[in-house]
């Protein structure tokens, strides 16, 4: 993974695998908890649902995590740390995001909405945004930002 161990508000790194993409998860959990609420963004396969089982995993969550792709929000209470994962793809409308009732979970450990730029303007203030670029050698360009 090219990158330092220092995590600031605003960086990148090349992750080569699964298991870069969950040192880098480490690296980036408290920044997560700072925040509370993660956008995770990037292209059909980018790899947003195996950050969120890396981070799950790093919390201890016990039950199978997938992508909320049509359930919209899962919820996970086994870990240390409560865990809420939303995925945004197929909504069409800010009125179906506001329907979730995400403002529930804030506070409440971390949320992870998949396609959060969907509807950048839903997103909390304080929101983490970890754009997740697929590069031509298999690997993941990954950039984040914390602008409160």
């Amino acid at each position: 993974m090219a990158t330092d161990n220092a995590v600031t508000s605003e960086g990148s790194a090349v992750v080569q695998s699964l298991e870069e993409t969950r040192e880098l998860a480490s690296r980036l959990l408290p920044l997560m908890r700072k925040a509370g609420s993660v956008s995770l963004e990037g292209p059909l396969g980018a790899g947003k649902t195996h950050l969120v089982k890396a981070v799950a995993s790093l919390l201890g969550v016990t039950e199978p995590v997938s992508s909320p792709t049509f359930t919209l929000l899962h919820s996970y209470s086994s870990g240390a740390y409560p865990l809420h994962h939303s995925d945004w793809y197929r909504l069409e409308s800010e009125g179906e995001v506001l329907g979730l009732g995400l403002e529930e979970y804030l506070g409440e450990g971390v949320l992870l909405i998949e396609w959060g730029d969907k509807f950048p303007s839903l997103l909390p203030k304080d929101t983490l945004r970890i754009r997740i670029t697929p590069q031509h050698d298999e690997s993941r360009q990954i950039q984040w930002t914390l602008k409160p």
